[in-house]
């Protein structure tokens, strides 16, 4: 019974080593950090049988990048670890028609994903985050998110935003407001604040640009 029990306890200790673990990330972060980002359909998987045993491939059909290294006009296949455990991402849908906003990185020359990547429904993303990723995010990477995690959190320089949907909405940080419709944008002079991506928002400081223009 004693051996049993060991047993058990090593096996859970052994899922919280071997376990995937990612922090969560906003958006905008999730772009700044990947090495591409691109919209595109998964039409086809296959498991690597030679040098890259223990991978899996998936097929891309990419409509449109975002961003990539030079001169990568076009991606077609990704790599992922087979086995959940070491982060392999798992595509479970089954509609080929579907499109994804998925990032990634550039390891050795191949095009990596894992679960702790930003892989999502094009669909599920609300108009300011599209915005976000295909245009306003590049623009803002100069700018760091920090996650709150508590009610004390601070910010050590202006380059940085405070993100508190982790704080507040804890479970789905992503549904956050500032996760959904801001971005944290440098002002031109090294300060970065939150600024709303809503298209009423964006028409409110273009009229008030244009104002000052013509007041000058």
């Amino acid at each position: 019974m004693l051996c049993l029990v060991v047993l058990l306890v090593l096996g859970c200790l052994g899922q919280d080593v071997w376990g995937c673990s990612c922090g969560r990330r906003h958006p905008q972060a999730a772009y700044c950090s990947a090495d591409f980002v691109i919209q595109g359909r998964f039409i086809g998987k296959t498991q690597h049988k030679t040098q890259e045993q223990g991978r899996v491939k998936y097929e891309i059909k990419t409509t449109k990048i975002f961003k990539a290294p030079d001169g990568m006009d076009d991606i077609q296949f990704l790599s992922t670890p087979l086995m959940e455990s070491m982060c392999g991402f798992e595509h479970h849908i089954s509609n080929k028609s579907q499109t994804f906003l998925i990032t990634g990185h550039v390891v050795n020359g191949k095009l990596e994903i894992d679960q702790c990547n930003f892989i999502v429904p094009w669909a599920s993303l609300s108009a300011a985050q599209k915005r976000g990723f295909q245009e306003v995010y590049r623009k803002a990477c100069s700018c760091n998110i920090v996650p709150c995690y508590s009610g004390t959190c601070s910010l050590e320089s202006d380059s940085q935003c405070l993100w508190t949907d982790v704080l507040v909405h804890w479970q789905e940080p992503l549904n956050g407001a500032q996760s959904k419709y801001m971005a944290c944008v440098d002002q031109g002079n090294g300060l970065c604040t939150w600024e709303s991506q809503k298209p009423s928002a964006i028409a409110a400081r273009n009229k008030k640009a244009i104002s000052a223009t013509k007041e000058e």
